[in-house]
């Protein structure tokens, strides 16, 4: 299925001022908006594939976006999830080097690719766009050893409930006494991906947070009964992780 374009301006783009173009003059945006090709990509669709040549840079406007690594063996593991305002494929246009990941529309979304050439331009003309991608680089970098300092500080069981925070914080809807209601825009086995767990590790733990009362999951939909609980128990993780950093 080919992704279905559509007719959108930088100008008027939601999210620009939270991405890397945001220090863009009107001048500056010009050629983007020129330039750039918006398209539409339904649930499933493939942004680019691993080892690509990287031909641009591909700004989220709406939905959502998995990031993935295929191992030898061609299984699939999410690395990470990219959200509106995230420019994706960037660490390989600045290496020069294949896309080391892939990407694909885990919801509908809207995104605006950006030819390499007329990035090469603007970089030459406003290196404060360059800078930009360097602190996402760097926060990117620190958001990877966050996540190694979890995987080594924390069990299973506290990691996953981060992440139903954290995914709580944008797909949640309060369902009132304390409690909410997710729709995952992910499977199970993505969810392990992230948590860096594998899948019968990731059941078992499900499988404890039901029975503690914390939480019911039913496919995809996630139920918490008390959103203060989980809190504590990922707070508990997180003061290790500031531990361990500061031994």
């Amino acid at each position: 299925m080919r992704a279905t374009p559509t007719n959108r301006s930088c100008f008027n783009c939601p999210t620009r001022c939270s991405a890397e173009w945001g220090c863009l003059s009107e001048s500056e945006l010009a050629p983007i908006n020129r330039a750039k090709a918006s398209r539409h990509y339904a649930p499933g669709e493939t942004i680019y594939n691993q080892g690509d040549e990287c031909a641009g840079l591909f700004c989220i406007e709406s939905g959502l976006v998995g990031i993935r690594r295929l191992d030898e063996n061609g299984n699939s593991t999410l690395l990470r999830l990219a959200s509106p305002g995230e420019t994706v494929g960037y660490e390989s246009f600045l290496t020069r080097a294949l896309y080391s990941n892939g990407a694909e529309a885990l919801m509908a979304s809207n995104i605006c690719f950006v030819d390499r050439a007329v990035v090469r331009r603007l970089l030459q003309k406003n290196p404060e766009v360059g800078l930009s991608f360097l602190d996402h680089s760097l926060h990117d970098l620190a958001a990877i050893e966050d996540r190694y300092m979890e995987s080594v500080t924390s069990r299973a069981k506290r990691r996953l409930l981060q992440l139903l925070l954290a995914l709580n914080d944008r797909f949640g809807i309060e369902t009132g006494g304390g409690g909410c209601l997710i729709e995952l825009p992910i499977s199970r086995q993505d969810l392990a991906g992230l948590i860096g767990s594998a899948p019968e590790t990731m059941s078992r733990t499900i499988h404890r947070i039901q029975t503690e009362g914390l939480a019911q999951f039913d496919g995809r939909t996630v139920r918490i009964f008390d959103i203060h609980a989980i809190q504590s128990e990922a707070s508990i993780a997180l003061r290790a992780i500031g531990r361990s950093r500061r031994s």
